[in-house]
């Protein structure tokens, strides 16, 4: 499978997809939880042995936020969260079986409430884990997830503060 990363599009923009192109809609999260007062970023080893954060195709009848939770909860085993706001869309194109597809992933911000173990689902993920905001950024490594992991962090800090 061969991927071309195209540049992060405004959530509400028109794809830059070609008529040809299968489209794929998913959905996940950039799950933040604070832990003795420090921000944690959890995230994943996908099989392609990259750092990101769970997503996952649509299931029929689900809304994206729906999408998002139950994807983080397949792949990561945590139950106890808090969806919020949307905070971008990734869009990327790659060949699967001599066809061209067109992905959007529309990511969100989500708050894990609970201390929960990871319970990793290992045939789609290598591994995962808990990092501090600096160790996420030098990990992650698709293009535009930086913008959206540094959007994420500053809401989920505003939202904090703002209840102290």
């Amino acid at each position: 499978m061969t991927r071309k990363r195209l540049s992060r599009s405004k959530v509400g923009s028109e794809p830059k997809k070609d008529w040809f192109m299968e489209e794929q809609l998913s959905a996940g999260g950039v799950v933040v939880r604070m832990r003795e007062g420090v921000v944690e970023i959890l995230l994943i080893k996908d099989r392609f042995g990259h750092w990101t954060w769970p997503k996952g195709h649509i299931d029929k009848g689900e809304t994206l936020e729906e999408t998002a939770l139950r994807e983080i909860m397949e792949e990561t085993g945590l139950r106890t969260l808090l969806i919020g706001r949307e905070l971008g869309v990734q869009e990327y194109q790659f060949n699967s079986n001599d066809k061209q597809i067109f992905k959007r992933v529309h990511i969100f911000l989500v708050e894990a409430l609970a201390e929960e173990d990871l319970v990793i689902q290992r045939s789609e993920i290598d591994q995962g884990g808990w990092f501090s905001p600096e160790d996420a950024f030098q990990k992650i490594e698709y293009s535009g997830s930086r913008e959206i992991l540094e959007e994420g962090i500053r809401s989920f800090r505003e939202k904090h503060n703002s209840e102290l």
